[in-house]
């Protein structure tokens, strides 16, 4: 049975906005944050789209996220959705971030001598936790609010051929289909801009 699988990142947070690290430490959505989740809430409105289960990570910022959009207070918390482990350098700020490395494997295993996770511990453990829930579940719409990071990881890890988007903004909206153990990326939208930055089929920005 083919299953609508609605990923999205959480709204803005203060450490967002303070371009501070934030991996599994914790800040709470800004004013322009909770908008976005408003703002994504009104496209999923607007689209008819009603979520039979809905999923966050166990960190506030996602699960606040979820409920702002849904307006639901039965979010189902999984931390295998949370975000990448940055170790020592949780909560500094960006600057002190390494370069990305080619072939969209982020920070690569950079952090994991300074306590944190490599790309490749990211993408294994949230492509488990979504296969899980997915696999469990009889509903048909799921929504699941992780992280930029996270997220990335994860559709680099289960699409042969990822899209090599740029721009991807808090609460960007990723639109897969699941259907027998494969994921199928057919659009990625940003509600604060009204626009998508990737739709399947289509001549894409890059």
């Amino acid at each position: 049975m083919a299953k609508d699988f609605y990923m999205m990142r959480h709204g803005q947070t203060r450490f967002n906005e303070q371009h501070r690290i934030q991996g599994v430490c914790d800040s709470p959505l800004t004013e322009l944050g909770i908008k976005q989740a408003q703002q994504a809430g009104q496209y999923f409105k607007e689209q008819g789209i009603v979520f039979e289960e809905v999923y966050s990570s166990t960190q506030e910022r996602a699960s606040d996220t979820a409920e702002l959009v849904t307006g639901r207070t039965d979010v189902i918390r999984l931390k295998g959705l949370k975000e990448w482990d940055f170790g020592a350098f949780e909560g500094q700020q960006e600057f002190l971030n390494p370069p990305l490395q080619a072939g969209g494997v982020g920070y690569g295993d950079y952090f994991v001598v300074h306590g944190g996770e490599s790309n490749q511990d990211v993408r294994e453990r949230v492509s488990q936790a979504v296969r899980q829930l997915l696999d469990n579940s009889q509903a048909d719409t799921i929504l699941a609010v992780s992280h930029g990071a996270a997220i990335s990881q994860f559709y680099r890890h289960v699409l042969s051929n990822p899209p090599q988007v740029k721009g991807m903004h808090n609460c960007a909206v990723l639109h897969f289909l699941y259907e027998n153990g494969d994921f199928d990326l057919l659009s990625i939208y940003n509600p604060d801009e009204g626009r998508y930055i990737y739709e399947k089929g289509i001549h894409n920005d890059k």
